[in-house]
């Protein structure tokens, strides 16, 4: 029997099915081990960004900040959730501009809230911006600094991962 959180944890990343990913993520839960938690949402972050071909190392960023902010709506929401409007935008634009156009973008950052409180911030696409920093323009990327330096500012010592009542893995 698998005791230690290091070697639980081991199990989970390269567990494959998102039922058992969201048990995982129930029973720490319910035991609160945060650790477990955030293994859990990793992995399920890794599988459903797998769904998405990316030509870099910088596109693949943004569909795990695609698919986390997916997993963060779904939690909003209750039930899994795409975000439609988010995938069309970097059909559209491709991942680059679409990155641009969200920076620039004065909207409430949803995803960045809920995923730093969940100690996923490098899920965020501000954290795509500020890790790719190279590819951005230097304000762009001091507004994603910005941003993520408010929200660690802001953020509760204890991190708040939310009860899930159903799978939206």
């Amino acid at each position: 029997m698998v005791k230690n959180i290091g070697e639980l944890i081991k199990k989970i990343n390269v567990e494959n099915d998102r039922d058992k990913l969201y048990r995982w993520y129930q029973n720490a839960y319910d035991k609160d081990v945060p650790e477990i938690m955030a293994a859990a949402l990793e992995r399920a972050i890794e599988l459903r960004a797998k769904g998405f071909e990316s030509e870099d190392e910088f596109e693949t960023a943004v569909f795990h900040a695609l698919a986390a902010y997916e997993i963060a709506l779904s939690i909003k929401n209750e039930r899994r959730t795409s975000a439609s409007r988010t995938r069309e935008l970097i059909g559209r634009l491709k991942p680059l501009k679409a990155m641009k156009f969200l920076i620039n973008s004065t909207e409430e950052k949803f995803g960045l809230v809920t995923l730093s409180k969940m100690k996923l911030a490098e899920f965020t696409f501000e954290g795509v911006i500020v890790t790719h920093y190279e590819r951005f323009e230097p304000e762009e990327v001091v507004e994603a600094q910005r941003r993520l330096d408010e929200i660690f500012e802001d953020r509760p010592k204890v991190f708040i991962y939310p009860k899930i009542d159903r799978s939206i893995f």
